[in-house]
């Protein structure tokens, strides 16, 4: 995945700046107010993916055509800090925003990032997405962010994504009620969507449909998921006792 570009210069520069802080918005917002602008607010709690990470960014995105066009980036600073809230808040238009970056930096280290970028200010790849309404404050869940370089080819080393989203720690929620009246009494919780990357397993109706050309002669292999295992073969075909 390409991580080049004035994007990446700037979360790199969010992240590693001795000002770093967390993305915030007026606590007192009203939905009226919000609702005039046609924005929301997204509050998103964001994992720190490696035990390293001092500060993380999130570099979120909107669609554009076949990928995505670079939008806001938000941060948590000090995300291991027990004093400190681990929630980026964040104002944006009403619709559809997509996790299309994740960054961290590590205390006196350099920024290490994940994007695949297409072009100037494009992206190619979507790792989550929700929508927001207008006038809306949503909690949109917490983001865990995992990548590492698996194997090798001539090609370079691929990276293997795991991204996963949840409810925020009970703890978290609570300290966050204290710490942010405001947004707390008009949140409302929807989990952000992590986006499917790659091709999914064929249903039971495609997998006879393949079968099907198989027997024909115009497929040679079957996908793994639509070959039944051994031991549900032979249990299928053994007589029922009566």
């Amino acid at each position: 995945m390409a991580v080049q570009g004035w994007a990446l210069v700037a979360v790199a520069a969010l992240l590693l700046g001795g000002c770093a802080q967390t993305s915030k918005v007026n606590d007192a917002v009203s939905p009226a107010t919000l609702a005039t602008a046609n924005k929301a607010v997204a509050l998103m709690r964001i994992g720190a993916a490696s035990p390293n990470c001092i500060n993380v960014a999130v570099l979120l995105g909107t669609r554009d055509g076949d990928g995505y066009r670079r939008g806001q980036v938000i941060t948590v600073a000090n995300v291991r800090s027990m004093a400190e809230q681990p929630v980026a808040e964040v104002e944006l238009d009403a619709g559809d925003h997509h996790v299309i970056g994740y960054g961290c930096a590590a205390e006196g280290g350099k920024a290490n990032m994940v994007m695949d970028k297409a072009g100037p200010q494009t992206y190619r790849t979507s790792y989550a997405h929700f929508t927001v309404k207008s006038g809306e404050v949503v909690n949109v869940g917490y983001l865990n962010f995992g990548a590492s370089h698996i194997g090798r080819s001539a090609f370079g080393r691929p990276l293997l994504v795991e991204v996963s989203v949840t409810d925020w720690p009970l703890r978290e929620a609570e300290q966050f009620k204290q710490r942010r009246p405001g947004l707390f009494a008009q949140m409302t919780t929807r989990l952000m969507k992590v986006t499917d990357r790659g091709p999914t397993a064929p249903s039971g109706e495609e997998c006879q449909r393949l079968k099907a050309l198989q027997a024909a002669g115009k497929m040679q292999t079957l996908p793994a998921s639509c070959v039944a295992p051994a031991s549900a073969v032979s249990t299928a075909n053994k007589p029922r006792s009566t």
